[in-house]
């Protein structure tokens, strides 16, 4: 297996690969690729290409933009595999930043200088209001991102390699989590108690669940003669619309054991935003009060605090 190059224009070459004769007619076939850089960078390409064809492994080059394989990513593997606030989540990454940024390049011509570039834009200027940078956790999701479809790519065949792989995103600075201290807790409590949330917050308290397992809670799904209830389903957000989904896996699936004073609070809710238990399939927590914006009504942790 043979191949050559030859300079185009200053730091432009063309690489020839020889595939071969065709089996059906015979006649030779040969593969041109353009190479953007040194003569050095053109070499290893050349022994890449061919290396991949010795073994196999080649794909030919083709006009599919970084942008068009971006979508068929999210219809045809996201959103088969994933839950609809990941492809919510995937989706508002690639069409509000990656693809505006990246998207026109060809995908078979997309380098790690490109992914590169993009990081050091996006936290220097990438916010979409353009009031400055990006987090670098938000910078490392995107990264995370461009990655996951990368690699979906190279496993269909559109590309050799992954080259989000050869990209160092930047590492967001860890933080320490605020938790309350044990003697702030009765006060946290005499202040939920001033609040149509005050059930809510002791069962996020005192059981450890996450918002929106709270939240997706149904009757069917405690048994308050046992002191126990079962984490069924979960009540996220997607493009400004409430959805129900199912636990992730098998151990968000569980039963979760109520202290006595969180049964016994629960045995008498008179909360506005607690559902009746005349219905089992409801959910236990949904607000019956209406406001013109959504989130006047709602409580901080702070102000909770005060």
């Amino acid at each position: 297996m043979r191949g050559h190059i030859r300079q185009r224009s200053k730091g432009s070459w063309t690489i020839v690969v020889d595939l071969g004769r065709a089996p059906e007619t015979g006649r030779r076939r040969q593969q041109w690729h353009t190479v953007k850089g040194t003569k050095r960078e053109a070499e290893r390409a050349l022994r890449e290409l061919l290396q991949s064809v010795e073994t196999g492994s080649y794909v030919k080059p083709h006009r599919l933009t970084l942008g068009e394989w971006s979508e068929q990513w999210l219809r045809d593997c996201v959103a088969l595999h994933g839950s609809p606030r990941t492809v919510d989540n995937y989706g508002s990454v690639l069409r509000r930043h990656l693809i505006p940024a990246l998207g026109a390049l060809p995908l078979a011509e997309l380098r790690p200088q490109h992914l590169q570039n993009y990081y050091a834009q996006a936290l220097a200027h990438g916010r979409s209001d353009g009031l400055g940078g990006l987090s670098p956790a938000s910078v490392q999701r995107h990264h995370r991102v461009i990655s996951k479809a990368l690699g979906d790519a190279v496993r269909q065949g559109l590309l050799l390699r992954n080259v989000a792989q050869l990209c160092q995103a930047p590492h967001p600075p860890r933080s320490r989590m605020a938790t309350l201290a044990e003697e702030d807790v009765p006060r946290f409590l005499a202040a939920a108690r001033q609040t149509p949330y005050d059930v809510l917050f002791y069962a996020a308290l005192y059981t450890g669940l996450r918002r929106g397992e709270l939240l997706g809670l149904r009757w069917i799904d405690v048994d308050l003669d046992l002191a126990s209830l079962s984490v069924a389903q979960s009540l996220q957000r997607v493009s400004g619309a409430y959805v129900i989904k199912e636990p992730k896996s098998q151990r968000s699936r569980r039963q979760v054991s109520l202290p006595p004073s969180l049964a016994l609070r629960a045995h008498s809710l008179t909360a506005p935003f607690v559902t009746p238990r005349a219905s089992a399939t409801s959910c236990c927590f949904q607000p019956r009060w209406r406001t013109s914006h959504p989130r006047s009504r709602r409580p901080s942790l702070q102000s909770l605090g005060r």
